[in-house]
């Protein structure tokens, strides 16, 4: 059995949700509409279709397209740490070989059977468990300290390399 305590940041919340976001195909498409039209503007100038002005402004489109999600989304990341106590108290979650993940937070306690969890990612911040679809226990690497491995190994056992994705 393996205990560690979650303390949610904005930064490691920000680093799931860019991950979360970017590996579906929307999140491919937005930045492949952004090139474009950054390709576009250029490709006008060259060709004397468009003046200065007018490559700015694909330009300024372009950097929209590419900026406006990673934006969005560390301010949604800001303000869920800010204002869900799912993130913004300190969780106790419980790795057991037999039981799976009990998290405790406050009064409050869950448990997640290993049979019960789909998959779980790998980002450069933090490990994602997914219990449903679209749900998941976000925890930060560096609230694992020196059980990660030990952690890691043990979702990789129950998961199986097929329902792990690491980035």
């Amino acid at each position: 059995m393996n205990k560690i305590t979650v303390h949610m940041t904005k930064e490691a919340l920000y680093d799931f949700l860019l991950f979360h976001a970017y590996s579906k195909f929307s999140g491919f498409l937005i930045n492949i509409l952004g090139l474009a039209v950054a390709f576009s503007g250029i490709w006008l100038y060259v060709a004397g279709q468009t003046g200065a002005a007018g490559t700015a402004l694909y330009l300024t489109a372009s950097a929209v397209f590419l900026g406006s999600m990673p934006l969005q989304l560390y301010l949604r990341a800001k303000k869920q740490v800010e204002i869900h106590p799912e993130y913004n108290a300190p969780a106790v979650y419980i790795f057991s070989e037999e039981a799976g993940i009990r998290v405790i937070q406050g009064s409050r306690e869950r448990d997640y059977r290993w049979e019960d969890i789909r998959r779980a990612v790998v980002t450069p911040k933090t490990i994602g468990i997914y219990y449903e679809a679209e749900r998941a226990l976000i925890i930060p690497k560096q609230d694992f300290g020196e059980q990660f491995a030990e952690i890691f190994r043990m979702i990789a056992r129950h998961l199986g390399g097929n329902n792990m994705r690491m980035r």
